[in-house]
């Protein structure tokens, strides 16, 4: 009997220790997506969708959409509330740089039908035609304040109806047979265009393509339809949507789409210049999807898939469809845990299948632990309707997800990850460093003491190697990016730095895989810029890790230029110093390195070619013979540790203007020239912005032809100021743009903005004033000479001068 008792004790004293130290963690579930989405109404459409944000986002998300209005300005607007009900709603017009407000207003008369709120913004009169702004509107549901943003454009040549029109048949009529031959009047198929994968297809693959193959797909739910881009004449529609096909096995596929379409309005009628379509298979973690030495992904694309290894090589952590999973290839019985996604089987699928975020695997243990970041806009959860970074680990131990961080920013989900595609590294001894906003950071994952260790760094004066190990960064205090006097070479694993310093000032160019590769810049250049604005280099080095020289480059009497790194090449001109203080060009140049290009972030990724799905991607894993794989979510997310930190930062009010290319739908990139930035968007029929959302050059908006009346005398002041031209150069009414090494055709763009081309040949300055199917016509500033040129002719001729323009572009008012 005494016996007895005592194992009851202990018993009882072993649960209550246990209850008491599982009442010391907080579990919880992600709770489904809760927050309401507002739509406009479009004649027929319910159009761009705009999801709730519970932080000011002040103009960073101006370039998500624009809405065009009606011309009495009455904008209608449906708010999908869910499980919320809408009490008031306010709204204020600004500029796009947020300098001058225009206009607020609230809503008294809101309306309630199906779980819907309508309502009508009743703006005045006191917006410019054909100017944007941005529009913020706030609803307020009792629980929370919701801010929503669009652009705004108020015109008179209001063509997206069309527009919306051909996108969406196009888009639809893939599915349907009998209204599908309406989309060959559209292609534009090539021989040469890869039609081999319904991942990504566009109107030069074959109508085969276009219409899904032999899938026999077809669309699922609704289709989300989104005016990303209107100027008048050009006009950019994203539309967004789920689909599913049934195998031979009568099992359902699904599939995420996206749509991208560039429209031009001209006299006759609206053209179709640019159709892009992206697929990824949701992945299911069926049985079927392991099988023999693979993990089946399905239809996709590289940019969609990331792969990470444990050392023992035991764990597999996948990120696929923007969902994350875990493979353990050491179990017998075989198991993988789909450890993150937003995706819910509750929701309509137009908030927990919103896009804009992504996941980056940071490491994983032997022991089968996963820590990662979840960046960009939070779908569902505790922060639902922030942007921002939440830092995760999968504890394999007990099953659990444990939120460790979130960082609130409020900036869009392509600047997020602009900024941590440059540096996102864990080291072996918890300290997370990142890269954002030109400063670099390091988070103790343990203590979460947050350590700025550079600020102030500029772009292109920061560089991490393939795996993110070794960074370097410029001396931040230095005038600029081509006057430091040392370069810090950091190894994060080791947390050493070094130092290199001498021979002149060094210009940081970046990394091939863990090799760095900088510059000398002669301090006798140091001051004369090239004709693009740049500093050249007189000799070049790639060193390793541990500063041992592995080569270096330099030839009498020669500099060097744009300088670029594309995997193990490294390319850049060749220039010679003249008399006068300019340079003339010598040719290109590039080094090539014997090493094999490897991404890390594909390491076991492969592609066969199914009958159906045609291109399938998958993971290459240990023989699993007969085994069934089985798939599981975790059993718990834990918030016991779930802090905010605020990385306080700041806006440079100092840093050089910086052009921003856009191209189906996205952020591109942005360059410190535009040569760099047009180059990034040219293929895709993109536009390139200032930080300030005015257009700099866009490929459509360009008119067969134009003729600038009284050339001479638009461009009398701006020709005086072509002494000091930079990168762009920002006067009272006007903008003047380095558009050096543009080709011709691109740079007649700026003739449709009402000023002349500035245009170089030898010694001599011309005016570009006219241009048509067949030739362009200058003008001599100084003597009034005119000439006459076919279009192949100047083409050529400019070239061979190396497409030495200059472009004005004028504000808006």
């Amino acid at each position: 009997m005494g016996a007895v008792f005592l194992i009851a004790l202990i018993l009882y004293f072993y649960r209550s220790w246990h209850s008491m130290e599982r009442q010391n963690t907080v579990y919880s579930t992600m709770e489904e997506p809760s927050l309401p989405v507002a739509y406009v109404s479009s004649g027929d459409y319910l159009m761009n969708p705009m999801h709730a944000y519970l932080q000011d986002m002040g103009k960073q998300a101006a370039r998500d959409m624009i809405t065009v209005l009606p011309q009495d300005r009455q904008l209608k607007l449906v708010v999908q509330e869910y499980d919320n009900m809408v009490a008031s709603a306010s709204y204020e017009i600004r500029t796009l740089d947020l300098s001058h407000l225009i206009e607020k207003g609230t809503v008294s008369d809101i309306s309630r039908s199906d779980g819907n709120a309508s309502l009508v913004l009743p703006i005045q009169n006191l917006i410019n035609k054909d100017q944007a702004y941005l529009l913020h509107i706030t609803l307020e549901t009792g629980a929370h304040t919701l801010n929503y943003y669009t652009r705004i454009l108020w015109t008179d040549r209001d063509y997206t109806k069309s527009m919306e029109d051909v996108a969406f048949r196009f888009t639809t009529g893939s599915f349907d047979s009998t209204n599908s031959k309406d989309i060959t009047t559209y292609l534009e198929t090539k021989d040469t265009a890869d039609n081999s994968s319904l991942g990504h297809v566009d109107l030069h693959s074959s109508f085969n393509q276009i219409i899904w193959g032999k899938t026999g797909m077809q669309p699922k739910g609704r289709f989300y339809m989104t005016l990303k881009e209107f100027d008048g004449m050009m006009g950019e529609i994203q539309i967004s949507y789920e689909s599913y096909m049934t195998d031979e096995n009568g099992e359902e596929k699904h599939f995420l789409n996206e749509d991208n379409f560039v429209f031009r309005n001209d006299p006759e009628r609206v053209y179709m210049m640019d159709f892009d379509r992206t697929t990824h298979q949701i992945f299911e973690g069926d049985s079927e999807d392991f099988a023999g030495k693979r993990i089946t992904l399905g239809v996709g694309n590289t940019d969609d898939i990331a792969v990470q290894k444990s050392e023992n090589e035991h764990y597999i952590a996948f990120k696929t469809d923007q969902g994350l999973w875990r493979y353990d290839q050491s179990s017998k019985s075989g198991h993988a845990v789909n450890i993150f996604s937003y995706r819910s089987d509750t929701d309509d699928g137009v908030r927990a299948n919103y896009d804009q975020h992504d996941i980056k695997i940071l490491s994983v243990s032997d022991k089968g632990d996963v820590d990662f970041l979840v960046y960009g806009y939070v779908n569902r959860g505790s922060h639902e309707g922030y942007n921002g970074i939440l830092y995760y680990r999968y504890d394999s131990s007990n099953d659990t997800v444990t939120e460790n961080f979130f960082i609130a920013i409020p900036e869009v989900y392509d600047q997020i990850r602009w900024n941590l595609e440059k540096l996102a590294y864990l080291s072996g001894d918890g300290l997370l460093y990142l890269y954002y906003g030109g400063s670099i950071y390091g988070i103790d994952t343990n203590s979460l003491e947050v350590v700025t260790i550079a600020t102030g760094l500029q772009e292109s004066g920061f560089a991490s190697s393939d795996t993110q190990q070794y960074i370097a960064y410029q001396n931040p205090d230095a005038e600029d990016i081509y006057h430091a006097a040392k370069i810090t070479l950091v190894n994060l694993e080791s947390n050493q730095s070094s130092e290199i310093q001498g021979g002149g000032y060094l210009r940081l160019i970046g990394f091939n895989q863990d090799d760095l590769i900088y510059g000398i810049i002669n301090p006798a250049y140091a001051s004369i810029y090239t004709e693009k604005h740049k500093i050249p280099i007189s000799e070049i080095h790639i060193v390793g890790p541990d500063l041992s020289d592995k080569t270096s480059y330099a030839k009498d009497g020669l500099l060097f230029t744009n300088v670029r790194v594309s995997g193990t090449r490294l390319h850049f001109d060749k220039i010679r110093p003249v008399e006068g203080g300019h340079y003339e060009a010598a040719g290109e140049d590039t080094i090539i390195s014997n090493r094999e290009q490897t991404d890390a972030r594909l390491s076991g990724v492969g592609s066969y070619t199914d009958k159906i799905l045609q291109k399938v991607w998958y993971i290459e894993i240990k023989d699993l013979g007969t085994k069934h794989v089985r798939s599981t979510a975790p059993k718990n997310l834990s918030l016991e540790r779930a802090s905010s930190i605020d990385l306080n930062i700041t806006e440079d009010k100092n840093v050089i203007p910086m052009f921003y290319a856009y191209a189906h739908g996205h952020f591109q990139g942005r360059t410190r020239t535009l040569e760099e930035a047009y180059e990034l968007v040219y293929d895709d029929f993109g536009y390139v912005l200032t930080a300030d959302g005015e257009f700099v050059w866009n490929r459509v908006d360009k008119s067969t032809m134009v003729t600038i009346r009284n050339a001479t005398a638009l461009a009398e002041e701006p020709l005086t100021k072509l002494s000091k031209l930079t990168t762009i150069d920002t006067y009272d009414t006007y903008s003047m743009v380095n558009a050096y090494g543009m080709d011709l055709s691109s740079a007649l763009y700026f003739l449709n903005k009402g000023y002349p081309l500035i245009a170089y040949l030898e010694d001599s300055c011309y005016l570009i004033y006219s241009y048509d199917s067949f030739n362009i016509r200058l003008v001599d500033p100084v003597s009034g000479s005119q000439n006459v040129v076919g279009r192949e002719d100047a083409e050529a001729m400019f070239r061979q001068d190396g497409n030495r323009f200059v472009g004005i572009v004028p504000h808006k008012t």
